[in-house]
């Protein structure tokens, strides 16, 4: 027993100080992306992650915003100060981007664990090693930025409609304008929670991106090494999105 947690600590502590490698290699060497190949190669994440998620991250908005607006009526009745307080506090900082990010998770963190693994069985990367390309750069550089980018940008697309339709729904319930709603959230949202909101989804997207491409990266040349990489990516994504999530809000609490 001992024996095995002592494996499953170490494992944890190579694989952490991988990912933190992994992530300042990423951050440091953003200058690559001057190369088109490799721009390109964001443009692709981008639109993979961001654009093609943007009718999933809409619709799971729009409902969670009803949800979290008829809920709140249901609390408290006529209140419609507090809607627009729950719908700040709540949507803005919270939900928006861990929702964002579980998204980015299900769908791209486990396709860039399955893709990089897979290029490496077909000796993919080797062969760019022979050709005197760096894998980091060519594979990794513009996966960590673009899906760094697509979380934040479906943060804020998350947060815009669930916003809209959750004051809508509370307009029609306590029969009040729906102009006055949205005036009232304008003034409770303060830059500060505008910037936290957009700092915590930059944090997510750094570390899933990272996350994924190392499991993919470091995985082994057999078959069967492929559906491990996804599992690990998506479940230590998970969990590390988790444990940030837990870090801001005992930030916001200092």
């Amino acid at each position: 027993m001992l024996r095995f947690t002592g494996r499953k600590l170490l494992s944890g502590f190579l694989a952490l100080t991988g990912y933190v490698s992994l992530l300042i290699y990423g951050l440091s060497n953003w200058h690559v992306l001057r190369i088109e190949p490799i721009r390109k190669g964001v443009y692709r994440q981008i639109f993979f992650s961001g654009n093609e998620a943007l009718h999933i991250i809409g619709f799971i908005g729009l409902l969670l915003g009803v949800i979290v607006s008829t809920q709140t009526f249901s609390i408290a009745g006529g209140d419609s100060s507090l809607v627009v307080k729950v719908m700040a506090w709540v949507i803005v900082w919270e939900v928006g981007p861990l929702f964002a990010a579980i998204i980015i998770i299900a769908r791209s963190g486990s396709a860039i664990a399955v893709e990089l693994a897979l290029m490496k069985i077909e000796g993919e990367i080797s062969s760019l090693e022979r050709m005197g390309v760096s894998p980091l750069d060519f594979l990794v550089v513009p996966r960590i930025i673009g899906v760094a980018i697509s979380v934040v940008a479906l943060t804020a697309y998350f947060q815009i409609v669930a916003v809209v339709g959750g004051l809508a729904v509370s307009s029609v319930f306590q029969n009040v304008f729906f102009w006055d709603q949205i005036h009232r959230f304008v003034g409770l949202v303060n830059p500060w929670l505008l910037i936290g909101g957009i700092l915590k989804s930059l944090a997510f997207g750094l570390a899933i991106s990272t996350i994924a491409c190392f499991h993919g990266i470091s995985a082994g040349t057999t078959a069967s090494v492929v559906p491990q990489a996804a599992i690990k990516a998506v479940i230590r994504a998970m969990l590390a999105v988790f444990l940030l999530d837990i870090l801001f809000a005992g930030l916001r609490l200092i």
